[in-house]
């Protein structure tokens, strides 16, 4: 790193990081202060990607490794390690989560039990009745 120059993103570049953290484009706008519009014409190659996406983008994927490896101690601790995620009609109650968006949560969740064998993932009532099962 050092001393080099920022470079500008490419539009794929954008649309590689922001479908890896899980978010669509109007999240990723809303995070970074621009319109869908604006990031859907960045990812054609239509317009030129400003210098700071690149920051603000990994500071997003910054913010998401953090909390896959929190997750992941957290899972750790647990006797059944178990995972929750959310479905659209469900809130959910984490600033990140409710911030970020609960496609982002489900990338994090899926990133986590790569890491802790045996982890399951569900929603509340998926949980439930897995751990009701005779």
């Amino acid at each position: 790193m050092g001393n080099e120059p920022m470079q500008r993103m490419t539009g794929s570049e954008v649309q590689c990081a922001r479908e890896a953290l899980g978010l669509e484009r109007v999240d990723l706008a809303r995070l970074i202060g621009n319109d869908a519009a604006t990031v859907r014409d960045w990812e054609r190659g239509k317009t030129f990607v400003p210098f700071r996406v690149r920051e603000e983008i990994g500071e997003l994927e910054a913010l998401t490794g953090r909390t896959v490896e929190q997750l992941v101690a957290d899972l750790r601790e647990m006797s059944q390690s178990q995972a929750m995620v959310y479905r659209e009609d469900e809130q959910a109650r984490a600033d990140d989560v409710a911030r970020l968006g609960r496609r982002w949560w489900r990338v994090v969740a899926t990133r986590a039990a790569a890491q802790v064998p045996g982890t399951r993932i569900g929603t509340r009532a998926e949980l439930d009745a897995m751990n009701h099962e005779p």
